[in-house]
């Protein structure tokens, strides 16, 4: 644990988190988690609970672990390499989807923008299955492509992984490199993020890695392989999901994002296009979105980030178990990471949801201590 957070936190906080963090434990929501809270560079706590998995003989959870952070490779992989696209000019937010791709050419998806899949809403569904039957990446993305819409595109904000799927490819197109060689080239090289990869036993990462769950789809136990199954199909490099990180290389990225895109020297983004990526692109009554990010508003109730981080703050959940927030206003970071799938894939979502306020509402009243 950071020396700061020995000093700084009061003895009846601590006890509050160990309390909240090993009930939920005990109660198989996860079966460890690590925690890191920081304003903006200074890390005022770090700490992990529980062990990697569930069973026998586990090891414990430990700070550095790596950890398939599912969706949060929306804002910190797919989302910041479109931007870096259209700063070098090779796109526009306004460019039609069907101008990459001729299914969208339709009455029905001709007015689908780069900016309504960003901000989900486009019209597409949450999630249909692309991976049942065997089915081969090109044909994975022939039934993606052709996917009716579930509204009419700008009626509604309706969450979806098919969006960032479709983002992932159409970045393909306009980079001539996939997701993965883009990210790693634009935004790990720069900042140093030598922990985050898109497969990462390929990239032999030497850390532990906190296993999901046994897939019955691909009949193992997954650690080091992306849990989400249409993200599998698409080569473990998906839009959607298929990045691995640690607390530490996060709280990198989420500094660069608070800098304005830079940070240490190296310039990812300009000021200007980091404030559109955190502003809401929504009509009042519609749920606010920014480019890849969750933003917290007033008008429509739960977030993940609890009731005491402020208005604008952003951030984003995994499926698995993850999620990153930060306040820009004030420099605060939240940075969440469990494995709760290794337990269940759904019976514990609902725990995990009631979970995530809690908690960050005690980082919060421990932070400011």
């Amino acid at each position: 644990m950071n020396d700061i957070a020995k000093i700084h936190f009061g003895r009846n906080r601590r006890q509050e988190l160990n309390a909240l963090v090993e009930d939920a434990i005990r109660e198989r929501i996860f079966p460890g988690m690590e925690l890191l809270v920081a304003w903006g560079d200074v890390v005022v706590l770090h700490e992990a609970w529980g062990n990697l998995e569930v069973g026998p003989e586990v090891s414990p959870m430990e700070t550095g672990t790596l950890f398939d952070i599912a969706s949060i490779t929306k804002p910190v992989a797919t989302a910041m390499c479109m931007m870096i696209l259209v700063e070098q000019g090779r796109v526009g937010l306004e460019e039609k989807v069907a101008e990459f791709f001729a299914e969208y050419d339709t009455p029905e998806k001709r007015g689908i923008t780069l900016r309504h899949l960003m901000t989900h809403t486009a019209g597409l569904p949450e999630w249909i299955d692309l991976y049942s039957g065997d089915l081969t990446r090109a044909d994975a993305f022939r039934k993606l492509v052709n996917e009716p819409l579930k509204h009419p595109t700008g009626t509604a904000m309706v969450y979806s992984d098919l969006g960032y799927l479709m983002l992932g490819e159409i970045i393909h197109r306009i980079g001539g490199e996939s997701l993965s060689e883009l990210f790693h080239r634009q935004v790990a090289h720069p900042l140093n993020l030598a922990h985050t990869a898109f497969n990462p036993l390929e990239k032999q990462i030497d850390l532990p890695i906190a296993p999901t769950q046994f897939c019955t789809f691909r009949k193992q136990l997954l650690r080091g392989i992306v849990h989400d199954e249409n993200a599998y199909v698409f080569g473990g490099e998906a839009g959607n999901a298929g990045l691995f990180s640690t607390a530490a290389d996060l709280h990198v990225f989420a500094r660069m994002i608070l800098g304005g895109g830079a940070l240490d020297g190296a310039k990812l983004l300009s000021p200007r296009t980091v404030s559109m990526m955190i502003t809401n692109h929504n009509p009042p009554r519609l749920p606010p979105r920014g480019l890849g990010w969750d933003l917290k508003g007033d008008l429509f109730g739960y977030s993940s980030c609890g009731g005491l981080m402020g208005k604008g703050s952003i951030g984003h959940t995994g499926f698995t178990g993850t999620s990153l927030w930060m306040e820009p206003d004030t420099g605060l970071i939240v940075i969440v990471l469990t494995n709760r799938v290794n337990i269940a894939r759904d019976k514990n979502q609902g725990d995990m949801i009631r979970f995530r306020p809690r908690l960050h509402n005690l980082a919060v009243c421990l932070a400011e201590e």
